[in-house]
Order: C-alpha cells, then structure tokens, then sequence
C-alpha cells in the first residue's frame, strides 16, 4: 500500500521556505493535531531544514471535532491567520460518515476561494479499528472519500497508518497498552486505541510526514509559484458545505433570549475561563422553558457548547413544527467538554428555530451505565447534586448557508 499521494504538490510552501521568508503553517483537526505530537515535531523538523526561514504555526485541533465543526470555524481558526499550509486531519472523527467527502471539499473551497495560492495537505491518522483492514490492503472509508476530493483539487495526502501497520505485522509496535510498559523491540503506539504515545507513538507519524515532504520536494518540476486549481463545479453536487460559518448566538438580527439567559465572561465563570480558547463567552440558563429564538437563512443550524455533569436536554422547534430532543448530556460527561451538534438538513431559505430547556430530565446514572463507564457511575453516586441540574451553555451558533 502507498502512503504518499504527491498529485500536485506543495510548491508554494516550499518555494517560501527556501526563499528564507515568513511562513504560517496551519494545523486543522481532532485531537491529533491539539496533542503535543507530529504537528510540534513536524514543524521543528523544517525549523531545522529551512534555519533562514520564519516558521509560525497555527495550533487549530479540537478535540473530538470533525470536518463538519470544521467548515463552519474555517474562516475564525484558519482563514484568519492567512496561511501558506494547512494541515487537515479528519478522518479519525468523521470515520466513516457519508457525508465526510462534502464536508473535506467545503474545508477546501473555502480555502481556496481566499487564496489559490495556499498549499493544502491531508493527513490520514489510523485507529486500532483499521489495522485489520490495512493488514488486507484497505484504507479506512473515510480516507477513501477523502482521497477523491484530493483527486479531485490535485491535494497531496499522506496514510500515516501504512508505516503503523507495517511494523504491527512486523511483531515491532504494539498498537494498544493500557498500561505503561516496556516491551523489549516494541514501540507502545497508544494506550486507548486513538491517540498516539509522545513521544513514540507521534515519531512515527512524523517520520512518515517529513520523508513525504522530502519525496513532494523532489518531485517538483519547477520553482515558483503555482496557482491551486479551484473548479467551477464541486465535486459532491450543489455541495452547501463551503458556506458553512460560525457566528456569536446574538450575532443574527431578532434571535431572542428568555429572561433568565445570562452571558458569562472569563471574569464571572471558571467553566468560561477553561473553555475560553474556544469562547469569548457563554450563554447559560439553568431552568426548565427558558428559550433561545434564532431566526437565520440556509440549511443546517447547530450549537458549538459546552456540555458537563449538569446538562441538560433542549426541546427544539423549527418553524413551529413538532419539537424533538436534543440531549446535550452524554456519556462522556463526567466532566466538563467542548461538544456540538448539527439540525437535520432544512430546505433551503428562512427559517425560525427555538431551543428550550427541557424540564424532563435525562437519567444520567442510565446512560453511564450503557457506556459501562464504571469510573463515572461512581462519579454520580458521590456528587448526585452535580448531574441533577438542566444546565445549558451555548458558546456559537453553526450555520450552512448556500446561495438562495
């Protein structure tokens, strides 16, 4: 199986670097790229290839966030920051959705309608769940679809799990311990089955990363700038996804908040202070039939919050339809979490959603319990207090807003 796809490069990157000049290397994903790993190894790796050059980097991974989230934080975490590079990993999230390839090609639309001119390279990460299917020859799915939207706009990618594989089936990396060992000739590759060992784990990742760079590099027919191809048409027909955005909740003409919402700064809030490198601040209401109202234009509404012991669920209506329930607790939170969640998809046009604090309240101990996540049914067993609230903190609203 190969693991480098070079297609049309990384010209503009290079170029830069061996001109000596300022460059921003963007890294966009999961909890991969938030780690201390292959994006702080990858980038000291060309600090000591490029000394002349002014390397910045961009660290714009979130845990536990696909490329769904991502084409609406586009322009506040990448766009912004006018990068050369981009990094994007994804698949680890996304798995296997159907929708990932609408979703890859909105992230890169967006980049390329603001400049043709940035580089953009995808890295595929590999979980314990995929080794058999490598071992077989098979990418994960979500590489696959993924590598028709590189086809598609000429993006090198790498599949980092080619080189983990191999040495799996090599009897030399242990994919999973739970435990801290050392296993004489073996790297321990990760202790939860997703996210690598620093530093041996993400070494490996990196290895595989910068001898790509130095086969992209070599590979190059010619110097100088190189305008990336951006097709009239996408891919994924009438594709709504590079109109994804992110607002402020009060950002939208006539959205209404009930009395009893509040907006919490870092000041007021440790949950704002903790989250406040995602939020400036949050929207919280604690009690049964408070309500937000937003009236937008597009498809597809969601809420970027955050979710913890206290949360509760959201009734909501859209166009005064029946309500359905959005449960903002989940099995994970035992403790407090950056999470999101999408509408199904709407006609296209104008529309008006309202969320309400649901008074009915969520058995929490049940849904541990399923989980059979016996560290956080004793959790609710010590503090009972803590999981019997209908909290809600709203941080940015979603919104996919194709042409009408």
């Amino acid at each position: 199986m190969k693991e480098l796809y070079p297609r049309r490069g990384l010209p503009n990157i290079i170029q830069k670097l061996e001109n000596g000049d300022t460059v921003t290397l963007v890294y966009f994903g999961g909890s991969n790229t938030r780690s201390e790993g292959y994006r702080v190894m990858t980038a000291d790796w060309l600090r000591e290839q490029y000394p002349q050059a002014d390397i910045r980097t961009v660290n714009a991974g979130i845990n536990g966030t696909g490329s769904d989230l991502g084409c609406a934080r586009l322009e506040t975490d990448v766009l912004r920051h006018h990068p050369d590079l981009v990094f994007v990993e994804f698949v680890g999230n996304d798995g296997g959705d159907p929708e990932s390839k609408a979703r890859i090609e909105g992230i890169v639309r967006q980049i390329r309608k603001r400049s043709r001119f940035t580089d953009i390279l995808f890295v595929y990460t590999v979980k314990e769940r995929d080794v058999a299917g490598f071992q077989f020859g098979e990418y994960q799915k979500g590489a696959i679809m993924q590598e028709e939207v590189a086809d598609y706009y000429g993006i090198p990618s790498i599949h980092l799990g080619v080189e983990v594989c191999r040495l799996v089936t090599e009897g030399k990396l242990v994919f999973t311990s739970r435990e801290e060992l050392s296993i004489p000739g073996a790297v321990i590759f990760t202790h939860d089955s997703i996210h690598p060992t620093i530093p041996e784990g993400h070494q490996i990742y990196t290895d595989t990363i910068t001898r790509s760079f130095e086969i992209i590099r070599e590979l190059r027919s010619h110097p100088g700038r190189l305008v990336h191809h951006l097709p009239r048409n996408p891919l994924v027909p009438a594709n709504p996804w590079e109109y994804a955005t992110m607002l402020s909740l009060d950002s939208l003409p006539n959205t209404h908040f009930t009395t009893g919402w509040s907006y919490l700064t870092p000041e007021e809030s440790a949950v704002v202070r903790e989250y406040n490198w995602l939020f400036p601040g949050l929207w919280q209401a604690a009690d049964p039939g408070e309500a937000v109202t937003v009236q937008f234009e597009g498809t597809r509404i969601g809420l970027f919050d955050i979710g913890g012991p206290d949360s509760g669920r959201l009734k909501v209506s859209v166009d005064g339809g029946d309500p359905l329930i959005i449960d903002r607790f989940t099995h994970y939170n035992d403790h407090n979490r950056n999470q999101y969640v999408f509408l199904p998809e709407l006609p296209n046009g104008k529309h008006t959603v309202r969320f309400e604090i649901d008074p009915e309240k969520t058995d929490k101990a049940a849904v541990f319990e399923a989980a059979g996540n016996e560290r956080s049914m004793e959790h609710i067993r010590q503090h009972p207090e803590w999981y019997d609230q209908t909290v809600i903190r709203l941080g940015k609203l979603l919104l996919v807003q194709p042409p009408l």
